[in-house]
């Protein structure tokens, strides 16, 4: 299909005479083929681009065309060829200023040098990759979600440094760099601070956000009108979802604009120090734990394991690296089916589920022994692996041996750490809860998202209104605000999470994995419904500015999101850290009514147990409310207790 559309493209250029549009035509045909196995007709037409190229000094496109080239080389195995392109492309790339063009080419002579057994010129090419990377983030403007989309597209040569120094026995060396490839820009808000955009901006500025904010809860007001009717005009409907998508697009770019117009705004970039091996030692409480981080490859996958040293020599950790034979595909295969049959109550889940943990765990069996609490740092794929449900040799679920929470790198986690002692201090607000459940929806709610999201199916949630009024009667009336119904609206947890130490949101939630940061919670709206949609949305959610130690959202695929390489998960669970909390408990799938009803409260009761005094982690809090019911006659299966994690500081 992607050929067929390549040669009508390519044969109207002809018809043009645009030597352009036909030379960069030719290079995705290639490339088709090059995917395709028939490196003839690969090199054929990387040929006739490069010529083109050429021939009218486009100096770009030739570098590109070599670039190319070298793609073809390297498949072939041809690591010579394969280098000498590179270092065209390379020389190119420098003279006419083209830093991505750098990245991608030093990259592959890298690469090159590695497969040719020359591991001082790969680290060489790949530092000076990594550097320019580093040049270009700094100059990125606009805010979060700008950076992130940035970055995620520049993680090769660093992911590749990883394996090169894990192939020479430096894993501390290796650790180094698959830090710096791992949540730099929920790093950059959590060191810096985010500013204040608010106070920044003009009046004028204010007002133009006033209204395309006031845009976006119009259209969706009117995708929901027009849904009623009895018989929807399907073409009215088309326009406005466009209308609607075309206003999102209009919000972003304002935002960008406002960095533009503002950089006092933007955040330290690149300031904040990746975590060293020394201080790796602090994040693990005690000689009852273990770090764990993932690093996937194309080709391999590597875990990082760190516990504690020898215990007369104070703060040292021992570090080991493993190289997993498993391919980036195979792994996210095999991932996304265990996942689906955890989510589907599927009773034949216990043969992957042991074959995962031999993957994946087995190799450093030794270190995990004895230990209590597992600090995960997925990555790709293994952000969306319920680790909790994997099974050793003897039978035994991980979370019966193990508290376990996760983190976008250990880097981010020395940040959060800081930032959960930080509020420790104020005990004002770190006993206290704001809570909602069951919220009024109505009937525009209901349509309205239906008509977004067609599977959707917004029933009353009765168990939730009962979930958090007896959180209400665990916290206390004097340190709790619970709402319900019409009460639990939208504008209210705008007004009032910045106050609570701990929010609790039991409601739907909504996964948009396609634009992440449009995921939402539903929540009732406020009056007239004309400021507020009732739909609280992940980019709503970063403007937060929250005081919570801890986050819970009790609502079905709220962990969830698209994996952005080198962030993690961009979601729902992202935006709660950009607003301000260091942890969050969110769930991997559509979880159950009543069940989910059982494990929070049961979570809640250990967090405000008598035990708290010796200092419960959130995790230790979670793993004993979910092993209570998996070892319980009706919630024995996955789907019941493995659904939520605690992601962030699980302390």
């Amino acid at each position: 299909m992607a050929l067929e559309y390549h040669r009508r493209a390519l044969a109207q250029f002809e018809i043009l005479g645009h030597k352009a549009g036909i030379a960069n035509t030719l290079l995705p045909i290639g490339s088709v083929h090059l995917r395709q196995g028939d490196y003839r007709l690969a090199s054929e037409y990387y040929q006739k681009a490069l010529t083109q190229f050429e021939a009218s000094g486009n100096k770009w496109g030739v570098a590109v065309a070599l670039g190319n080239f070298g793609h073809l080389h390297e498949a072939r195995g041809d690591h010579s060829k394969s280098l000498e392109v590179a270092g065209r492309a390379a020389a190119i790339a420098r003279e006419i200023g083209g830093v991505e063009l750098l990245i991608s080419s030093q990259t592959a002579a890298g690469m090159a040098y590695r497969a040719l057994d020359e591991p001082v010129r790969a680290r060489q090419s790949f530092d000076e990759a990594i550097a320019a990377v580093e040049r270009m983030r700094a100059k990125v403007s606009g805010g979060e979600q700008e950076h992130q989309r940035f970055f995620e597209s520049k993680t090769s040569p660093y992911l590749e440094m990883v394996g090169l120094l894990v192939a020479q026995n430096r894993p501390g060396e290796a650790l180094a760099y698959a830090e710096r490839a791992k949540a730099r820009v929920l790093l950059d808000v959590l060191s810096g601070g985010r500013a204040d955009v608010t106070k920044a901006m003009t009046a004028q500025e204010q007002e133009q956000e006033r209204k395309l904010e006031a845009k976006l809860a119009a259209i969706n007001t009117q995708v929901s009108g027009a849904g009623r009717s009895p018989q929807p005009d399907q073409v009215r409907l088309a326009d406005l979802k466009a209308r609607l998508q075309k206003a999102r697009l209009e919000y972003e770019a304002f935002q960008t604009s406002l960095y533009a117009a503002h950089p006092e705004l933007s955040v330290q970039r690149g300031e904040a120090k990746t975590v060293t091996l020394e201080e790796t030692a602090e994040l693990l409480p005690g000689a009852q734990s273990t770090l764990l981080e993932y690093v996937v490859t194309d080709e391999k996958t590597y875990l990082f394991v760190l516990s504690k040293g020898n215990v007369n020599k104070q703060g040292a950790v021992n570090l080991k690296a493993y190289t997993l034979a498993i391919k980036r595909k195979e792994l996210a295969d095999h991932v996304a089916a265990f996942r689906q049959q955890l989510a589907k109550h599927d009773l034949t889940f216990r043969p992957p589920a042991s074959k995962l943990y031999d993957l994946l765990l087995k190799p450093a069996q030794a270190e995990l022994q004895s230990k209590q609490t597992l600090v995960i740092v997925p990555d790709g794929a293994l952000w969306e692996l319920p680790f909790q449900a994997l099974l050793d040799a003897q039978g035994r679920y991980l979370i019966e041996d193990h508290a376990l929470s996760y983190t976008p790198s250990l880097t981010v986690l020395r940040e959060m750490a800081k930032l959960r002692r930080r509020k420790a201090d104020d005990m004002a607000t770190s006993t206290t809860l704001l809570a909602m459940g069951n919220p009024d929806l109505g009937q525009e709610t209901v349509e309205r998202v239906k008509l977004v999201h067609r599977d959707e199916r917004l029933e009353p949630l009765p168990e939730t209104e009962r979930e958090v009024k007896i959180l209400a009667q665990l916290y206390g009336t004097a340190r709790s605000q619970v709402y319900v119904g019409a009460e639990a609206r939208e504008d209210r947890v705008k007004a009032e999470a910045g106050r609570f130490g701990v929010l609790h949101l039991a409601t739907h939630g909504i996964l948009n994995d396609a634009s992440p940061m449009y995921s939402q919670m539903v929540l009732a709206q406020s009056a007239g419904g004309a400021s507020e949609d009732g739909l609280l949305e992940a980019w709503e959610i970063m403007k937060l500015d929250l005081k919570a130690d801890l986050v819970v959202l009790s609502a079905c695929e709220t962990g969830r999101g698209r994996v952005g390489a080198g962030e993690g998960i961009i979601g729902l669970t992202w935006a709660f850290f950009v607003a301000g909390s260091p942890a969050t408990v969110v769930s991997q799938w559509k979880v159950e009514s009543a069940s989910t009803t059982r494990l929070m409260l049961e979570f809640h009761r250990n967090l405000q147990s008598e035990v708290r005094k010796s200092q419960v982690s959130t995790a230790k809090a979670l793993q004993v409310a979910a092993v209570k019911m998996l070892r319980s006659a009706d919630y024995r299966h996955p789907f019941y207790w493995a659904g939520f994690v605690v992601v962030g500081d699980g302390g």
